[in-house]
């Protein structure tokens, strides 16, 4: 049985300070920075200067959530990529999960000059064609009718991590309000339009047991992109969590080897 409610994780922005090589790393649609904090706190530990904010509406309840769309999630990220930015003089790498990993491609195409590099974990760039029929039918209901258990999406397994001590920590809403899934919809589709236009060197980073974005989003990802440099890390044990999941060391290790080499600092 998986657990239901948030878990004991730490919910909060992370900021590190270190030297004029920054790193915005930006979580997921209902997560926190937890989702993302094990890498962040890795490369703060190597000495980059890292943020890594709670996105607006995120860290709280299903309401506030509800209450967002993906224009208020894109204007967190620009705030502190701004505020990074004008700290350390120089290009920011962003590393973005999921949806976080969406606004990280868009940053790109909206401020290359500001970006040094992207890492885009576990990014979907389209869900699967059931789900998408499924959000476009109960959008079609009066909003009378989109109450109650049709308002939300239920996450029916629980946080998609084979680790069951982060799965148990995670203090993700357990629920996708279904306003929420429509607006992402509409930033999928802005980003895959974005990425042709994406010059920054890019690391794709996919698990292969993931169950919540299919493998096939990170095939068209990286045959997208303008970059001219695009590595991959398939993770074979990893689930959707990437950041959090039994292959986390592989990732600390590919990102920040990624950015010695690659990254226009």
């Amino acid at each position: 049985m998986f657990k239901r409610g948030p878990g004991t994780g730490d919910r909060s922005a992370l900021s590190l300070a270190g030297d004029d090589r920054g790193v915005l790393c930006l979580h997921g649609l209902t997560g926190t920075p937890f989702e993302v904090r094990p890498l962040a706190e890795a490369l703060g530990g190597f000495g980059y200067s890292v943020e890594a904010p709670l996105l607006e509406g995120h860290g709280r309840d299903l309401a506030a959530l509800a209450a967002t769309r993906w224009p208020d999630w894109q204007r967190s990220a620009e705030e502190t990529l701004g505020a990074l930015w004008r700290r350390t003089g120089r290009r920011i790498a962003v590393i973005g999960f999921s949806m976080g990993g969406l606004l990280a491609l868009r940053l790109a195409r909206a401020y290359p000059e500001r970006i040094a590099a992207v890492v885009a974990m576990s990014t979907p760039l389209r869900l699967r064609g059931l789900q998408v029929r499924g959000i476009r039918l109960l959008a079609r209901l009066p909003p009378a009718l989109r109450v109650g258990p049709l308002a939300n999406f239920p996450k029916l397994a629980g946080a998609d991590v084979s680790d069951l001590e982060m799965r148990r920590m995670n203090p993700c809403n357990q629920a996708f309000p279904l306003c929420v899934l429509e607006s992402l919809l509409e930033l999928m589709a802005e980003t895959r339009a974005d990425l042709p236009h994406v010059t920054a060197p890019a690391l794709v980073v996919h698990g292969r047991q993931d169950h919540t974005v299919p493998l096939d989003d990170s095939f068209e990802l990286t045959g997208s992109l303008g970059s001219e440099v695009i590595d991959r890390l398939w993770l074979d044990k990893s689930f959707h969590l990437v950041a959090l999941d039994v292959e986390r060391q592989k990732v600390i290790e590919t990102a920040a080897r990624f950015f010695a080499q690659h990254a226009r600092w």
